[in-house]
């Protein structure tokens, strides 16, 4: 059942509107609630508070699981999966604008793409495209492989619990995060190292393990960081394509190619599910 669960999501994403994403956004809704309501309750209640939905769900899974043949548990695992992944196709259209005010020399405008819609600001040019590469690393781990890796483990509701609690850490400043911040880097820990090892196999093996040597154990490493240094050492020699104006290329390339990696044992260990 996963593996139809998983094969149905992927096309809706790939074939349909789905592509630009879900709308409305309910896991983004109530991670916005949840945060609000921290203001008030922080802490645990706040956390049950975000994770409320997954319980009805569960029963609802529960209930529906001899019921015409499953096909309602397919529909329900198809729509939490969605939830959980955001239904947008991220590594297509991750820094369009941002890269085409770039390649026309609007480094002015690119500045501010980057600003409004990453956060991401920088003294200069170089560490600018450096930041916003870092942020598509990031962005595509926690759309893409943690919940990927998640669902294989917990099912459709495994993805959309990190998603909640994703979108609420966001949403709260350092201070506030606690318990939450803690689960969030421990359910990306796994993922982010996962990932290193395929930029490693899709890159550069010999550079990436030189480099992320002593990182692979490190609890502290924030996983920004782990990633722009294995990734940057995947594609390190790769500046072709940055010098014609296409400066987030590498990086989408190189993203592409381990999705391509997890592809296949993805897919086997779902049908094993």
């Amino acid at each position: 059942m996963r593996f139809l669960i998983l094969l149905a999501t992927v096309l809706l994403i790939r074939f349909t509107p789905l592509s630009r994403g879900v709308r409305p956004d309910l896991t983004a809704a109530w991670a916005r609630y949840s945060a609000r309501f921290a203001e008030r309750r922080p802490g645990w209640p706040a956390l049950l508070c975000l994770l409320l939905p997954l319980l009805p769900l569960e029963i609802a899974f529960w209930l529906l699981a001899d019921v015409a043949h499953g096909i309602f548990v397919l529909a329900l695992g198809v729509l939490v999966l969605l939830l959980g992944l955001g239904g947008h196709d991220l590594l297509r259209g991750f820094g369009r604008r941002f890269e085409q005010a770039w390649g026309r020399g609007d480094k002015a405008a690119a500045t501010l793409i980057a600003e409004n819609d990453w956060g991401v600001r920088a003294s200069d040019e170089r560490m600018l495209v450096a930041q916003v590469r870092s942020r598509m690393l990031v962005e595509a781990c926690a759309s893409y492989f943690v919940p990927l890796l998640w669902f294989l483990l917990l099912g459709p509701m495994g993805a959309l619990g990190y998603r909640l609690l994703r979108l609420y850490v966001d949403r709260l400043p350092v201070e506030a995060q606690g318990y939450a911040g803690s689960l969030v880097h421990a359910m990306e820990w796994l993922p982010a190292r996962l990932l290193a090892v395929s930029f490693a196999l899709v890159g550069h093996y010999d550079r990436v393990f030189g480099a992320m040597r002593g990182l692979w154990g490190d609890w502290e490493q924030p996983v920004e960081l782990f990633l722009s240094k294995a990734a940057e050492a995947a594609i390190e020699g790769e500046s072709s394509q940055a010098q014609s104006g296409n400066v987030l290329a590498p990086i989408r390339s190189l993203l592409f190619r381990a999705a391509l990696a997890w592809a296949v044992p993805v897919a086997l260990l779902a049908l094993l599910g």
